[in-house]
């Protein structure tokens, strides 16, 4: 289900490529340089796991890139973007003991496509013209894979929680929903293009984006199922952990951030009034 949710997502996004000759007052095609962060299990700060802005671990900033196509009209932008990044977690970062002596660590590949509006509430004029808050749907593709004597391993089919022998646990989907919502702002940079300062969360449904979510399984039945390295990276605790013991928190999902710079640049600028017309006099104003 949540594939073919991500497909028409990338669908929609061609669509909205091709509907550049549909009349309104102006397209735009973006491209993204930022940086983003896991809100999940691993790391973070001296306190509990909160998968949100309490628990940011600045060292697992990673970069990201994308690239958009927008429809402005009035105060209101309708826009589809696909970003590609990694996210980073690793116990070594933090100070809680408890989860520092659990060492485990991932590097998660993720794309990402969405769809979003965004709404400029304040007037022309106004010194928070530039300010926008937007939000949407998305949907995600992530492989967590951690590092073992030099090489890189996906975790996925591993089963580190046990998924490949505990009956009735099947392996978590590599295809998730996540819900975007932000804000930032506009700075204009000439007549047909902007500079964006954005700052969007990202608010999964599911916990697995760093491979960890609940306890303990068997490390023996976990290597006898799904090899040795299996069983080593299902539990790299630097004291005993038993069978049933916590390995990560369920109860919330994980989720991430981006933060970064967009530019935006008007398709066809003779064509259209400027994608930031919140500056820019209307044609009728002109006249007069």
């Amino acid at each position: 289900m949540v594939r073919y949710i991500f497909l028409s997502i990338a669908i929609g996004f061609g669509s909205l490529a091709f509907g550049q000759f549909v009349k309104g007052n102006s397209w735009s095609y973006s491209f993204y340089l930022g940086a983003s962060n896991i809100l999940g299990d691993l790391g973070g700060n001296a306190e509990n796991s909160y998968s949100d802005f309490r628990d940011i671990d600045y060292q697992a900033l990673r970069p990201a890139i994308g690239v958009g196509i927008q429809h402005h009209k009035r105060n209101v932008t309708y826009s589809s973007e696909i970003l590609f990044t990694q996210l980073v977690g690793n116990d070594a970062h933090t100070n809680n003991n408890s989860r520092n002596a659990r060492n485990l660590s991932v590097r998660t590949d993720l794309i990402e496509a969405n769809i979003k509006s965004e709404v400029m509430p304040f007037k022309k004029g106004s010194r928070f013209a530039g300010l926008y808050f937007n939000a949407g749907l998305g949907g995600i593709y992530f492989q967590p894979k951690a590092k073992y004597d030099g090489t890189w391993y996906k975790l996925r089919p591993l089963g580190t929680e046990g998924q490949n022998y505990i009956s009735g646990l099947n392996p978590y989907k590599k295809f998730s929903l996540v819900i975007p919502f932000g804000t930032g702002y506009k700075i204009n940079i000439n007549r047909f293009t902007t500079m964006k300062v954005d700052l969007s969360l990202r608010k999964s449904f599911t916990d697995y984006l760093d491979d960890v979510s609940t306890n303990y399984a068997n490390s023996s039945q976990i290597a006898e199922a799904g090899g040795s390295v299996a069983g080593l990276l299902s539990n790299r605790s630097r004291v005993t952990a038993v069978e049933g013991s916590q390995r990560g928190n369920p109860q919330s999902k994980d989720n991430y951030y981006f933060i970064g710079l967009k530019l935006e640049r008007t398709i066809g600028a003779k064509k259209y009034d400027d994608c930031t017309n919140f500056e820019i006099p209307s044609r009728k104003s002109k006249k007069r």
